[in-house]
């Protein structure tokens, strides 16, 4: 009997161990998420040949592919990706639903059983964006019930909470049409469960790091809209992975609306396999005030316009224009105003029209960037020209300056100057100002009314991102 007894307990303690990736899965995870496709994609099709009764290889061809779309994506011409996204999804959902079909009704062991539902959960994805709500919605349920059965059989299937951490928070994202559908089918969501799963995921769970942190990084800088906490991920993945360049230079954006310059210039100066892309070298310099540098890179940055998101061609265009106008380049004036948008042509012609204020709310934001002490900061604050007649500056001085307090954790008074921008007409720097309205009374204790009342005229302002972000606000004052 103390034989059998000490048997069952070695063999408990050989299923608890967790399942680790093997030499050849890491090198097919270190080529996708350093973007070398091409080579983690002939060693995952070598290992299927080699192993073509498990789920798995398939797992991580997957995987890759789905990498691989989201560069392909942003290499299309801007006017040529909604057909190319189609085309790509098709791909996709066509070999996910190919390996299902292959695997249907094998009996798989834990391991293999967790790869088969992986790739039910990615062909749940790409049907999402491919706008297949229907298909989208079932084929995570699949998903669900799969990752399910995997942690009643193995508690410590970490991994498995990635599929579910998804599943649960996206529902909870959900409106409209699919949110009925979602409904339907019986998916309910609950944002803090999955987060919860995913963060369980991320600490305990052994072969979906990769997917992982770049899940939180969309949830935290995306959906929650909170860059301060997504920075621990971008840090983390970007320390397995150094080569990813599409995460290297959204870090960098989230850092340069952090005011976050000397991290920035550090990856610069250090980006030896020339990763960064002009157009956040643009905004770097820009920001610092080198307008030669800035001028520079963002025309370098427009000779791949075609690739670029239209919001960042015309802010490199306005980046040049308004160097330009700095230091009294009217060629370059005259090359790229016309070529503005709307917004930005009204911007430079409010610059040009109170040059003193525009000059000095300039050189004040360099200063910031400059890293100045707080003392410092009001010391020229106190030299502000009036800025009554230019309201649009007056909202974005106290936006600055009330990030400037919020950094160096001086609350209250940053919690004063957001107050004074929810006048402005700009529904932009309104939201700006509720989003740190509400991290600072998640930081410091507010008295309830007042968390109420914010939450109200959240409530008022009717912005869904800034709706979710603020239900961190309803549970900390129970309301």
């Amino acid at each position: 009997m103390k034989k059998l007894i000490l048997i069952l307990l070695l063999s408990s303690l050989i299923s608890a161990n967790p399942f680790e990736p093997s030499s050849i899965d890491k090198q097919i995870i270190n080529h996708t998420f350093n973007e070398d496709f091409d080579r983690a994609i002939s060693l995952s099709q070598e290992q299927i040949k080699l192993s073509p009764g498990s789920p798995k290889y398939y797992y991580y061809y997957i995987n890759t592919k789905i990498m691989e779309y989201y560069q392909k994506v942003a290499e299309l011409d801007t006017d040529k990706r909604d057909a190319g996204r189609k085309l790509l999804n098709k791909e996709i959902i066509d070999y996910c639903e190919n390996v299902i079909s292959k695997f249907e009704k094998s009996k798989l062991d834990t391991e293999n059983k967790f790869y088969f539902g992986s790739i039910y959960g990615y062909l749940g994805r790409i049907y999402g964006i491919d706008g297949s709500w229907w298909s989208a919605f079932r084929t995570g349920l699949k998903s669900k019930k799969i990752m399910e059965e995997i942690l009643k059989a193995d508690p410590q299937f970490y991994d498995a909470y990635l599929v579910l951490g998804m599943l649960y928070y996206y529902a909870d994202r959900l409106s409209g049409i699919t949110g009925f559908i979602a409904g339907v089918l019986g998916m309910s969501g609950d944002r803090e469960k999955g987060l919860n799963y995913l963060q369980t995921a991320y600490e305990k769970g052994r072969l979906t790091f990769g997917q992982t942190a770049l899940t939180l990084i969309e949830v935290y800088s995306s959906l929650e809209d909170n860059d301060i906490a997504s920075l621990k991920y971008y840090e983390e993945f970007l320390n397995r992975f150094p080569l990813n360049k599409r995460t290297l230079n959204s870090y960098c954006q989230k850092l340069l609306g952090l005011y976050e310059f000397n991290r920035v210039a550090s990856i610069i100066n250090s980006d030896d396999q020339k990763l960064i892309e002009d157009y956040i070298k643009a905004r770097y310099y820009d920001a610092i005030g080198n307008s030669e540098l800035a001028i520079k890179h963002a025309e370098s940055s427009l000779e791949n316009e075609k690739y670029m998101w239209r919001s960042a061609s015309n802010n490199a265009k306005y980046i040049i224009v308004f160097n330009s106008w700095l230091t009294g380049n009217n060629e370059m004036i005259r090359k790229y105003e016309s070529k503005l948008e709307e917004g930005s042509k009204e911007s430079f012609n409010l610059a040009k029209k109170f040059e003193k204020e525009s000059k000095w709310l300039h050189q004040f934001t360099v200063q910031i960037a400059s890293g100045k002490t707080i003392a410092e900061l009001e010391s020229i604050a106190a030299t502000k020209p009036d800025l009554s007649k230019a309201a649009d500056f007056e909202y974005r001085f106290n936006l600055l300056i009330g990030f400037a307090y919020f950094k160096n954790n001086m609350l209250d008074k940053a919690e004063q100057s957001y107050r004074k921008v929810l006048n402005s007409k700009s529904e932009r720097d309104k939201y700006t100002a509720y989003k740190y309205l509400v991290d600072i009374y998640l930081k410091q204790s507010a008295d309830k009314s007042r968390a109420k009342k914010l939450l109200d005229d959240i409530d008022d302002f009717d912005n869904d991102r800034l709706t979710f972000r603020a239900k961190d606000l309803e549970k900390k004052y129970n309301l």
